[in-house]
Formats: C-alpha cells, sequence, structure tokens
C-alpha cells in the first residue's frame, strides 16, 4: 500500500533570525520567524509524513504553546515523526518539494540541503528532490517578506 501527504508552510522573514532551511544554515540573517527555528523545509516534510499517515500534523505533536520547543532545531521534530512513521511501518519512496523565495538565491544550496535530509531520514539522496523559485515579485514572498515551501511524500507500507 501506498500513502500521499503534502505539507505547506510560509513564515515571514526577520533580519533577527539566522535562515535555515532543510537544516542548513543559509544566512545568519533574514531568518523566519518561529517558535523553533522555524525551518519550513522540515516542517513541511513533517507535515507530508504525518498526512500520508493520518496522524495530523507538526503542531499537534510540537505545539508552539510548549517552551521545550522554542529555537529547538527542526531536524528533533522530523527525526521523532521518522520513528512514528516506521512504528506503522512505513518508509518513504520519496521526497519533492518546492522552495518559494525571492531572496537568496538557493541554486548552491539545493544540494547540501538534499544531502541532509536524506542523512536524517537514512534514504538515498535520489529519492530527495529540492527545487526553489521565485514569486515572481508577487505579494508577501514576492516582495522578500516570507518564504515558503511545499511539499509532497510518497510513502510506501512495509508489509505489504
Amino acid at each position: 500500500m501506498y500513502r500521499i501527504g503534502i505539507g505547506y508552510d510560509i513564515h515571514k522573514k526577520s533580519s533577527k533570525r539566522k535562515l535555515i532551511l532543510g537544516g542548513i544554515l543559509i544566512s545568519n540573517k533574514n531568518g523566519l520567524v518561529g517558535h523553533s527555528d522555524a525551518d519550513i523545509v522540515i516542517h513541511t516534510i513533517c507535515d507530508s509524513i504525518l498526512g500520508a499517515l493520518n496522524k495530523g500534523d507538526i503542531g499537534e505533536h510540537f505545539s508552539n504553546k510548549n517552551p521545550k520547543y522554542r529555537n529547538a532545531k527542526s531536524s528533533i521534530f522530523l527525526k521523532k515523526i521518522k520513528k512514528i512513521m516506521e512504528k506503522n511501518n512505513f518508509s518513504i519512496v520519496n521526497i519533492d518539494m518546492t522552495i518559494i523565495c525571492e531572496k537568496p538565491k538557493l541554486t548552491k544550496f539545493k544540494s547540501k540541503i538534499k544531502k541532509n535530509i536524506s542523512k536524517i531520514l537514512d534514504i538515498k539522496q535520489n529519492n530527495v528532490s529540492v527545487k526553489a523559485t521565485t514569486s515572481e515579485g508577487l505579494g508577501e514572498i514576492g516582495n522578500d517578506n516570507a518564504i515558503a515551501c511545499k511539499t509532497v511524500v510518497l510513502l510506501r507500507n512495509e508489509e505489504n
């Protein structure tokens, strides 16, 4: 049996925070506002896996009201969700994500993000796709006030 999950996240930018995407430090400034490290890439992967498993969303598992998660590395969330996935006898077939932002340009970071995500999830790099696009100057993303990410994951049940 196969299951598909979709994740979406968007955060405002802040000059007072580091920009971390996919667990990789992109910049020491113009990061994202959030309770944790605001890593929208990892957040969308978490939500897509949880959605495919019908296990809710990241906020249900890691509340932004819980001080334990203040400034936490999002990779901690992904590792815990990987355990939930494995406990339910599922594995990842592939992950496809698109990061939407005007700045910075992410071309030189995509392979690092891909490598880090595959390492966290213990899957082949070939099973992780990282793409980046702009919003063509439209809306909050286009005005460089926010960054968003969309992710799709395909899971396979290991019992079937």
